[in-house]
């Protein structure tokens, strides 16, 4: 444990990274969010309530979805009850805590394995722009198999130097990664080929509990009238996932990656980078033959984050041009703020923009109806603040049944539906927001 809590000139980034982003979350006072926050906000208040009878109906229900997460609750009573009594920034403030120590324990386990740069990691983490979106949805729950996977390697690294008996402690921490969502049972294929390389028993152990948890997962997915997860997977729609440009881009790097590995004469680093090309293969396997949605994709980051370093590094290495390795890693540090600017400075705006809104819809009494194009934000804006007027979901321009009414605009959500208004109707007038980017139009069609 002293490994991980050892501080030195990485640990000191990690967390000036993640004041630096907290303090920005404070300068542009952000509130809770669109999509999953005000369910969450419910679903711990009723849980705190009747914990034992919310407990067993939740997982009911999710099981009848389609999926088994017995941790959950966890994640509730840890991320948003805080928030709940302290406000939202508070939740916000320890989700970029958890996201940046993350990252950055996982990139100390491969840290000597690969031999890569922290800077280096970092850096790819924050050019990639999905990333941003772990820090505006604290609800995402995938990104806490990472550190158990990270503890898991660790545990497996110590107990193959010092011989210690830990079966059943790894068989149930293997266990419980496919158990925080089912996209944590990818790392079976890591470890498939630590077993291959150090041919332990506990790294045997650990397959098997991966094995367990998958197999019970599988049976609710494929065995239950499933709903939680959209099934997909028909040619036309896979070949459209997979040749989407993020998909490409992460397929480009895994088969850059395995390539590079062939050629390694370090037989630890070829196993492990393998092993994390595997599991980031069968991550977009699972995301091609379903429905997914832009924030999913957050979860290749933490692989990006190491295996691209890796790529950058084995050609500097083969070419070994000292001024290179400088000029690599100021580029990616370059990288990071312009990623940083085209896309995190508008999404945080976007969240920043949604108090003006907040305030409007609860202090101002509109005098024709309110449409948005978000489900899930209709349920946020008609039921997380005292909301005088009723918000109805329109997500198409047939739903609107008026010739005059508000519209919700939002440029990362709603600009299909928009576009269409503005050429259809006329904007009379409006509630603007601070940064544009969520505000209340008045339209007249």
């Amino acid at each position: 444990m002293k490994y991980f809590l050892k501080v030195n000139r990485n640990t000191n980034i990690a967390f000036i990274f993640s004041v630096g982003f907290s303090i920005l979350f404070l300068y542009y006072q952000i509130p809770w969010g669109l999509m999953d926050d005000y369910k969450w906000i419910v679903r711990t208040q009723e849980f705190i309530e009747e914990p034992i009878k919310e407990y067993i109906e939740f997982q009911k229900d999710w099981i009848g979805k389609g999926t088994l997460q017995p941790f959950i609750q966890l994640q509730f009573i840890f991320q948003y009850l805080p928030g709940i009594y302290l406000g939202s920034l508070f939740t916000y403030t320890q989700n970029i805590f958890i996201i940046f120590f993350t990252h950055y324990y996982l990139f100390k386990i491969f840290e000597k394995k690969l031999e890569i740069k922290y800077i280096d990691s970092l850096s790819v983490l924050m050019i990639y722009p999905y990333t941003f979106d772990m820090f505006l949805l604290p609800s995402l729950q995938e990104k806490f198999s990472v550190p158990l996977f990270t503890y898991l390697l660790y545990t497996l690294e110590k107990n193959k130097e010092f011989n210690k008996n830990k079966h059943v402690f790894i068989f149930f921490l293997s266990l419980s990664i496919p158990f925080i969502k089912l996209q944590g049972s990818v790392f079976i294929f890591f470890i498939i080929f630590y077993w291959f390389l150090n041919r332990t028993k506990d790294s045997l152990i650990s397959i098997l509990g991966f094995i367990l948890a998958i197999l019970i997962q599988g049976y609710i997915l494929f065995f239950i009238d499933s709903g939680y997860y959209v099934v997909d997977n028909t040619i036309s729609q896979i070949f459209e996932n997979l040749f989407s440009l993020q998909n490409l881009f992460f397929l480009l790097v895994i088969l850059t990656s395995l390539l590079f590995a062939i050629f390694e004469k370090n037989n630890e680093k070829k196993f492990f980078i393998t092993g994390l090309a595997f599991s980031g293969a069968s991550l977009q396997f699972i995301y091609l033959n379903w429905e997914t949605y832009g924030y999913l994709l957050s979860f290749y980051s933490f692989f990006l984050s190491l295996l691209v370093p890796y790529c950058v590094c084995f050609v500097l290495n083969k070419l070994n041009i000292k001024l290179f390795y400088k000029l690599s890693t100021f580029s990616l540090v370059v990288l990071m703020v312009v990623s940083s600017y085209l896309f995190f400075l508008p999404r945080i705006e976007r969240w920043s923009d949604l108090n003006t809104v907040y305030i409007t819809l609860d202090e101002v009494n509109l005098d024709q109806s309110v449409y948005y194009c978000g489900s899930e934000g209709v349920l946020t804006f008609n039921n997380l603040n005292n909301n005088i007027n009723e918000v109805k979901f329109a997500g198409n321009f047939d739903d609107i049944e008026e010739n005059n009414f508000y519209f919700i605009t939002d440029d990362l959500q709603c600009s299909y539906l928009e576009e269409f208004l503005n050429n259809k109707c006329i904007i009379q007038d409006g509630y603007e927001s601070k940064y544009r980017r969520v505000q209340i139009n008045k339209y007249s069609c």
